[in-house]
């Protein structure tokens, strides 16, 4: 159980980061400085109260998903 929390936290943790780094991924500092202010963006930027994730999380999830289908075909 203690792998399967640590599992879960690192998904989680990816998840979290992505969607905080989202709305800035393709700006530049400057960019940035000027959308979000001096610190840059320190929160999420919600869309209708959800922080949006990208295809880098859909990605990691799906592969998450292989992992867990495969293992659990070669117990059977």
């Amino acid at each position: 159980m203690k792998q399967l929390s640590r599992y879960c936290g690192c998904l989680l943790g990816g998840a979290a980061g992505d969607a905080l780094g989202y709305p800035v991924e393709f700006l530049s500092l400057e960019d940035i400085r000027e959308q979000y202010g001096p610190d840059g963006i320190t929160e999420y930027d919600l869309q209708e109260n959800v922080a949006q994730i990208s295809d880098d999380t859909q990605m990691t999830l799906f592969t998450a998903n292989g992992l867990l289908f495969s293992e659990t075909r070669r117990r059977i």
